[in-house]
């Protein structure tokens, strides 16, 4: 295979992994609290080739790659739906609601919460909701009423029962995606002033015809990249047909 085929396939590469990444946004477009994701690419030069016709230079730059270097959060609030639902609450600005795991606490945007047998606040998978003080959030037995401020203090008929923790971080893309709309991360809260909406649920902010336009134009890269590879093939295949005949 000639450096042409390599740097195409390189490319194809890239491109196989952000097709993924695309598709993953679009199979979420309606997961509520999800952030659209996107690879970041690099050029990674691959060693030196002599360079004979150029006595001053002596070398110059090896195969010109494509690399994946990370990826990038679009961290930006999605569009909220109202549902009238005491339970539903979305966050309006940077932060996280902070649900308690068996692997410790853990931060989500999916405000979809719900009451579970022992009256305590939960997602739903069963993790409680905490408060400021890293306490699950309960309602007492028999009370129906709950009030949620844009502050984050819950409240029913016998009066306030807690304050959701709304956690802020310096560097939200340094945070580990876990899955089921969890994140993780080492970095210690800051304080914010991002508020509570009860009764809304925040969306996915993929934006779902962006993602497709996008879906197409890497299709039309990668058959672009695909011509290169046949081009080569059909060059060596003629080449090698040649040297057979002379042989």
């Amino acid at each position: 295979m000639e450096n042409p085929s390599y740097i195409a396939l390189s490319q194809q590469m890239a491109l196989r992994r952000q097709m993924d990444v695309i598709a993953t946004n679009i199979a979420n477009v309606s997961t509520p609290g999800f952030k659209a994701e996107r690879i970041m690419f690099a050029e990674m030069v691959a060693g030196t080739a002599p360079y004979s016709s150029s006595p001053t230079t002596g070398s110059r730059p090896g195969l010109s790659f494509v690399n994946d270097v990370g990826m990038l959060r679009d961290t930006s609030d999605g569009g909220m739906t109202q549902t009238g639902n005491a339970l539903d609450l979305a966050i309006n600005g940077p932060g996280y609601f902070v649900v308690d795991t068996p692997n410790g606490p853990r931060y989500t945007r999916a405000g979809a919460f719900r009451l579970n047998q022992d009256g305590r606040i939960v997602t739903a998978d069963g993790y409680a909701l905490l408060d400021a003080q890293n306490r699950p959030i309960s309602v007492r037995p028999g009370e129906s009423r709950i009030e949620i401020s844009t502050k984050g203090a819950v409240t029913t008929e016998s009066g306030e029962v807690g304050r959701i923790q709304i956690a802020q971080f310096e560097n939200e893309q340094a945070m580990r995606k876990l899955g089921a709309g969890l994140y993780d991360t080492d970095q210690n809260p800051i304080a914010g002033d991002a508020e509570v909406r009860q009764g809304m649920i925040e969306n996915s902010n993929v934006k779902a015809v962006s993602e497709i336009t996008l879906m197409m134009d890497i299709l039309r890269r990668y058959q672009s990249a695909q011509k290169i590879i046949d081009s080569e093939h059909d060059l060596e295949r003629k080449a090698i047909d040649k040297l057979s005949r002379l042989s």
